[in-house]
């Protein structure tokens, strides 16, 4: 491809704004108009011709594989996630298998130390959730960093935002 695929999207995100909406009649139908800008936002934040999204995703399943390693003599039979992200970038749907079953792991983690908190040594059940809490976290940041901002003023409206600015003297 030539070009990439953020620039792309900035391509149909102009000519919305620039070519269709302004000769669009009617609140809703811009409102709808606005709506697929928005959507197409999130797509440039989300997606590309590589694998790079689902690659981070896995770096962090992998250290939070590493960070519970040492905790494993001390939480026998927790399903503990073992995730290594690989040097070279497979297909996107081989890495999105691993990270949905990494997370499936982090998922039973969660229930088991639920189930067998009474019977672990307490430091080590603290441990273990700071770090699943710590990973639930950084994975929450990065879900909201790769999300589009919020375009309910001109979804509802059907016209563009516009700001208004306070002169001080």
């Amino acid at each position: 491809m030539n070009n990439s695929f953020p620039r792309l999207i900035d391509g149909m995100v102009a000519t919305l704004r620039k070519e269709v909406i302004p000769r669009m009649e009617g609140e809703y139908a811009r409102g709808q108009a606005f709506g697929i800008i928005y959507m197409l936002n999130n797509l440039k934040l989300r997606c590309s011709w590589s694998n790079a999204f689902l690659m981070e995703q896995l770096k962090a399943l992998e250290g939070v594989s590493r960070d519970l390693a040492p905790l494993a003599p001390d939480l026998a039979g927790a399903p503990l996630p073992d995730v290594h992200a690989p040097a070279a970038l497979p297909e996107v749907g081989t890495l999105e298998a691993m990270r949905d079953a990494g997370d499936a792991r982090v998922c039973d983690l969660i229930d088991w130390l639920a189930a067998n908190r009474a019977h672990l040594p307490a430091e080590a059940a603290a441990s273990a959730e700071s770090i699943v809490d710590g990973y639930l976290a950084r994975q929450a940041k990065y879900e909201i960093s790769t999300s589009a901002k919020p375009m309910f003023v001109e979804m509802s409206g059907g016209a563009e935002k516009t700001e208004v600015r306070s002169l001080s003297c």
